[in-house]
């Protein structure tokens, strides 16, 4: 089965937006064994979009659109769609007062009503974080274009489509998440054991670490496990979680089964840390405090930083990132002081220069870091380097 994905929005096309629905959607349908052949993005031009789908229709057996289901004027998805189905739009009264529900609290007006229009005979899958539902109608089926609302629609409209289509997992993936090991590096520590046919694998950089995907036909999985088994052998130093695992989940767990508090002190990573942290469900019982001690004032007054080592060593040192850690009196603890840039830098301490510090208990170690990338770049990977070290240190002392 061959599907398409059609992207509606004028910023998809003047970098105004950055697209990643196609990814996310993608990688549902590669379960399923559904191929996209196509991914086309048009502007919110109702005749752009129709000659879209002329073409995709011709190709393949699913569109799938995202965005231009919302209440403004260029939210015309859904108009071009019942043009070129020669379908009337239609507002359904149980449709309508599920929206008026999710309005209650605000007056609503003819244009919010749009987001419950359908072509006449489509079908509706609720959106639980947002307005618009997903509509679905012949072989085409639009979601809004948030992240998230597609994320909570989606799995509902493939359950509903393999079912009507009789279509069954046949796809097999296995994602071991690894982190701290160049991709090149880890290919060549680790390409020897992919020689069985019919397994097919390949290196993903994400923003929170380089998977080794491993996927297959659903009958071969216990061959993965195999070979997964030879990954944890040979590269267990690197392995930070499998599939949906994030490393800030693990460090949680680790710190809540054994009854941890932990608190942060960020100057260069600016509360990115904290965020990583406070993401995680449940986090509220063991984490304690974020400090973010940008200014020297501030890691003197918060933390009891020595205005002498910060004359003496500067704000970027050793020195200062283990009295940023004295400065917090949990058993667990995170510093990070830096350079983040683009200007600060020196030979003795460029940009992109940034010590990490991790108390467990009375253990205290410091990390120097000389990280590339613009400042946002240089900050996510100083974030990332401590949570992983941090990780590497509690499994050690207290197991996974």
């Amino acid at each position: 089965m061959k599907a398409a994905i059609l992207l509606v929005g004028t910023e998809l096309l003047n970098g105004a937006t950055v697209d990643t629905n196609s990814i996310y959607i993608a990688e549902e349908l590669n379960k399923y064994g559904i191929e996209i052949e196509y991914k086309l993005i048009a502007r919110d031009v109702i005749g752009e979009i129709k000659k879209s789908l002329t073409f995709l229709r011709k190709n393949v057996d699913l569109i799938i659109t995202t965005g231009g289901l919302g209440p403004t004027d260029d939210d015309i998805t859904k108009d071009a769609i019942a043009k070129f189905l020669k379908k009337k739009l239609i507002i359904e009264e149980k449709d309508k007062n599920e929206l008026l529900k999710k309005y209650k609290k605000v007056k609503i007006t003819r244009s919010n009503l749009k987001e419950v229009e359908k072509p006449e005979g489509a079908i509706m899958f609720s959106n639980d974080v947002g307005m618009a539902p997903a509509v679905y109608i012949d072989g085409i089926v639009s979601f809004p274009g948030f992240p998230n609302e597609l994320k909570n629609m989606f799995p509902k409209f493939l359950k509903y489509y393999a079912k009507e289509n009789n279509l069954k997992s046949q796809i097999y993936i296995k994602d071991i998440i690894t982190y701290g090991i160049g991709e090149s590096i880890l290919e060549n520590k680790v390409k020897d054991l992919f020689t069985e046919d019919g397994i097919f694998y390949e290196f993903l950089v994400k923003d929170y670490g380089t998977l080794i995907r491993l996927q297959t036909d659903s009958k071969n999985k216990k061959n993965v496990e195999k070979i997964v088994k030879k990954l944890y052998n040979r590269i267990s130093d690197y392995i930070i979680g499998e599939d949906t695992d994030r490393i800030e989940a693990s460090i949680c767990k680790i710190l809540r089964d054994n009854k941890l508090l932990i608190s942060t002190a960020e100057s260069c990573t600016g509360g990115m840390i904290a965020s990583k942290l406070i993401g995680v469900p449940g986090i509220s019982e063991t984490y304690k405090e974020g400090i973010v001690c940008y200014s020297n004032e501030t890691k003197i007054e918060k933390l009891g930083v020595k205005a002498k080592t910060l004359e003496k060593f500067g704000a970027v040192s050793e020195e200062v990132a283990r009295e940023m850690l004295l400065g917090l009196n949990t058993e667990v603890a995170i510093s990070t002081t830096g350079i983040a840039g683009p200007d600060g830098g020196t030979k003795e301490k460029p940009v992109g220069l940034v010590y990490i510090g991790i108390k467990v208990g009375n253990d205290i170690q410091i990390f120097r870091k000389e990280l590339n990338g613009d400042r946002n770049k240089i900050r996510q990977r100083a974030t990332m380097h401590a949570l992983y070290n941090l990780l590497k240190i509690l499994s050690k002392r207290y197991g996974k």
